[in-house]
């Protein structure tokens, strides 16, 4: 029997370079997946370089902490943040 899988998608966070949104996936009561749900960064090239730099750190960190106190990755601060609010908001959902 597979475990029941939940899912969350936080709350849309505008970061100053745009909108994001953070889903969660949690296999009993751990983090099973992190992604982005939605993003727009309005196509400015800078803001989807450093989008597609920091995003996969901030997943992999995500995975790794099991919460949203997760590190800010340098050059990436309002990403980070807006990811991790967007994070825990999707957690607190799910009870987490």
């Amino acid at each position: 029997v597979t475990p029941s899988v939940r899912q969350a998608t936080g709350v849309s966070v505008n970061y100053l370079f745009g909108i994001l949104s953070v889903k969660v996936s949690v296999t009993k009561a751990t983090i099973s997946q992190v992604s982005i749900a939605a993003i727009n960064d309005g196509g400015n090239p800078r803001s989807v370089s450093i989008d597609q730099y920091a995003i996969p750190i901030l997943e992999k960190e995500a995975l790794q902490a099991q919460s949203a106190n997760i590190q800010s990755v340098s050059g990436a601060s309002y990403t980070s943040a807006g990811f991790a609010q967007s994070l825990q908001s999707a957690l607190s959902q799910l009870g987490l």
